[in-house]
């Protein structure tokens, strides 16, 4: 009986060594989109569908449609009226059609939603989409549509299992807004190319993910924040400890048949009128409409 309590002692001591290690800090090997969520997933066209194709012969004005909802209860961003505002005046600029909405029901329709190039989640926030506006959603992505998500859009709809594989991360924590300093990881991206060594992005909220977005094989990494700019560091207020010496900021992929650009900064009111950030998101929307070349190197 004294061996069987020594067994059962040694067994609970390394159960809680192993439980009592951090969950982000066990990062696993790569996998595939298709391992992780059942879709398929590249950083090339092998898993885009052009049935919605608009970009040979002469087409009507380029269509965007704007969704914003917070569900009930959540308190909005503060910017998020104001971003709607600036990303509206900011495409139609470009002579683009814009229709934004905070009510779901406008989401909820696969024959509503076809018309647009680009879908934009902007500072959405938790339930924002119901059961019928994700499938509605799903069947516009996987017919080949543009989706485009802004900051917040990684704190929607968490139960979501193709919404998170959509995103290819969601939102765990975040540490305090500050300033920091983004490093270019592609050259020729549109969403990025302009960007100038040294770049830095003020008061903004850097988005400690899990799951971390790199450890999708097929995922491009566009844009990250380098972590030893940030002086105020990188814990979040929920326990992440931070990702390392880089967290990402934006990347790119097929998802599922359709195109999908995300990036994390958004949260601010200086942000909207900063025009590196006018331009991040503006080349996002072109090239998830196929205006411009999607997720290049």
């Amino acid at each position: 009986m004294t061996k069987l309590f020594a067994r059962l002692a040694g067994a609970a001591a390394v159960l809680t060594a192993l439980t009592g290690m951090p969950v982000l800090a066990q990062t696993p090997e790569q996998y595939t989109t298709f391992e992780k969520y059942g879709f398929c997933g590249s950083i090339d066209d092998s898993c885009y569908n052009s049935w919605y194709d608009r970009t040979s012969g002469e087409e009507e004005p380029w269509k965007v449609f704007i969704f914003s909802h917070v569900a009930t209860g959540v308190n909005p961003h503060d910017n998020r009226d104001a971003g709607v505002e600036a990303l509206t005046a900011l495409l139609e600029e470009q002579g683009y059609e814009v229709t934004a909405s905070q009510d779901p029901a406008d989401l909820e329709s696969g024959f509503g939603l076809r018309p647009y190039d680009a879908i934009v989640f902007f500072n959405t926030g938790r339930d924002a989409v119901s059961s019928l506006g994700m499938m509605a959603l799903r069947i516009y992505v996987e017919g080949g549509g543009g989706f485009v998500g802004i900051h917040n859009a990684f704190g929607t709809n968490f139960n979501s299992t193709w919404f998170e594989g959509l995103l290819g991360a969601q939102l765990y924590d975040h540490g305090p807004r500050q300033a920091g300093t983004v490093i270019v990881e592609s050259e020729s991206d549109v969403s990025v190319a302009h960007l100038a060594e040294g770049t830095q992005f003020n008061d903004e909220e850097f988005y400690n993910l899990n799951p971390d977005p790199r450890w999708l094989s097929d995922v491009r990494i566009l844009l990250s924040v380098d972590n030893a700019s940030r002086e105020q560091g990188t814990a979040g207020y929920y326990g992440n400890p931070g990702m390392g010496e880089t967290n990402p900021v934006s990347w790119c992929h097929y998802y599922d048949g359709g195109r999908a650009w995300l990036t994390t900064l958004g949260h601010s009111f200086e942000i909207l009128e900063d025009e590196n950030w006018r331009q991040h998101v503006l080349g996002g929307i072109d090239s998830v409409m196929g205006k411009e070349p999607f997720c290049q190197e």
